[in-house]
């Protein structure tokens, strides 16, 4: 908390801090040492605005443009889990830098479960591929 009484936005990244603080303060309490009330420190906020665009603004430091869309990128790839999903990420991003989105997909807005149902062997209107009519 920035003052005390005041709450937090409910979110994932308070969320991830309050648990770091929930958990030292159990190692606390089962080692018998004083426990520590959670104080939230204003970093600041980054936003994407599209492809390659964003606005941020870092303890007090704003920036608008690319920077500020590869500074949103940067706090993202920084909270995911293990190295291996880190460079994943990366590759992913670095490639769509260079090519063009795919496309291919898009065809599922009209009729989204029809690839389900082909999948499961259902027809539309509920019958299964097997069934006799």
């Amino acid at each position: 908390m920035t003052k005390p009484g005041e709450l937090c936005a409910p979110n994932a990244q308070h969320a991830v801090r309050q648990a770091s603080r929930l958990a030292a303060n159990i190692a606390a309490t089962l080692r018998g040492r004083p426990l520590k009330p959670y104080r939230h420190a204003y970093a600041g906020s980054v936003a994407s605005l599209g492809l390659h665009k964003g606005v941020a603004q870092i303890y007090g430091v704003q920036a608008k443009g690319f920077p500020a869309w590869f500074m949103h990128r940067t706090y993202h790839l920084s909270r995911v889990p293990t190295l291996n999903r880190k460079v994943r990420v990366v590759a992913d991003w670095t490639l769509a830098l260079f090519f063009h989105r795919e496309i291919v997909s898009l065809g599922t807005l009209q009729r989204p479960r029809e690839e389900f149902d082909l999948a499961t062997g259902h027809q539309e209107g509920g019958r299964s591929g097997g069934e006799a009519g």
